[in-house]
């Protein structure tokens, strides 16, 4: 594989852990870094949110770690241009965020409760406020003294009949986007039916020229799966999304297997529910354990999906209170 820029920076493993509400945990991206991702970016924020009510009640999505990930990114969602520019303004008036790489746009997000309020999947339909957003955030980010690129992650479209959009991919392009990742399935698919890596190229060739770098994300799972994203869209990089809940080790499997090298052996059951135990013990670093355990519980399943009696270690780690009782659950004592 070959490594990608984004702006200046540079991405030297072009496989990156897809943003996801609830997963994209600071403790998450920081294994997954560990495990090879080129980059993490955050859960999705509000811009609009940040600028009317502050940077506190939304500073535990978006809490960054130079020093333990890397490259880090800041993904919002919103509709208003002036709620992007404060919001980046914002975030780069703040100590634990200024420091962050990259600024992400949100116009991607299916969920009614975004799209209803013009953000997410619904800037899929207006490409004049999409470009005046990224033109938001790129000002808002000129003045720094360090190269700070915004990119965009969407769909191939807002519609069921939408095999692409190739003129909405122009339109951020050229609005100054410095990347842009296209998931491969229409807005009313949510995470549903197969993703389309043909949509998927057809927004690819669209922006070919631009010299602008393209990831590509939707149903990779393993090394076959990212090797077909890779040959039949061209793609310049892929994001891994929900096969890399409770398995962060699938950046180094796929990663092993695109550059032709003996894959690393898979984690046996008691390296799952280390790893379960770890991303919760960092949760608890900045959350408290009652708060951490009860917003993990939707994630601990992942860790333990397929071992000799999950469905029983399910129920009960959906139930747990605190971490002794995780750890109780999964006899690690």
């Amino acid at each position: 594989m070959k490594s990608v820029k984004i702006g200046e920076i540079k991405i030297n493993n072009p496989v990156v852990l897809s943003p996801m509400a609830g997963i994209s945990s600071l403790p998450f991206r920081i294994i997954c870094n560990g495990m090879g991702a080129g980059y993490c970016p955050t859960e999705l924020v509000s811009a609009r949110s940040i600028r009317f009510n502050g940077i506190d009640k939304s500073l535990r999505y978006m809490r960054i770690s130079p020093e333990e990930e890397g490259i880090t990114a800041i993904q919002l969602f919103g509709s208003e241009p002036d709620d992007f520019t404060a919001a980046v303004e914002t975030i780069m008036d703040t100590p634990v965020l200024k420091e962050v790489s990259i600024i992400d746009i949100n116009m991607g997000c299916p969920v009614p409760k975004v799209v209803k309020t013009g953000s997410g999947s619904a800037l899929m339909e207006d490409p004049v406020r999409a470009a005046d957003i990224v033109r938001a955030c790129k000002k808002a980010v000129s003045g720094l003294n360090r190269n700070v690129p915004v990119t965009v992650k969407t769909r191939t479209g807002f519609n069921a009949e939408d095999k692409g959009k190739p003129d909405f991919a122009k339109a951020l392009a050229d609005a100054g986007c410095d990347m842009l990742c296209v998931h491969g399935r229409t807005r009313p698919q949510m995470y549903h039916g197969e993703s389309s890596n043909e949509a998927i190229a057809s927004m690819r060739e669209a922006v070919r020229d631009y010299g602008m770098p393209f990831f590509a994300n939707g149903d990779i799972c393993d090394v076959p799966s990212a090797k077909r994203m890779f040959e039949q869209t061209d793609c310049d990089g892929i994001m891994i999304g929900r096969a890399a809940r409770g398995n962060p080790w699938i950046f180094e499997q796929v990663t092993a297997g695109l550059e032709g090298r003996e894959m690393p052996g898979l984690p046996d059951e008691n390296e799952r529910k280390l790893m379960l135990l770890r991303e919760l013990e960092g949760r608890m670093k900045y959350l408290p354990e009652d708060v951490a355990v009860r917003e993990f519980r939707s994630v601990m399943p992942y860790y333990v999906k397929g071992l000799a009696g999950s469905a029983r270690l399910k129920v009960r780690l959906v139930g747990a209170n605190g971490i002794d009782e995780v750890k109780e659950i999964l006899e690690l004592g």
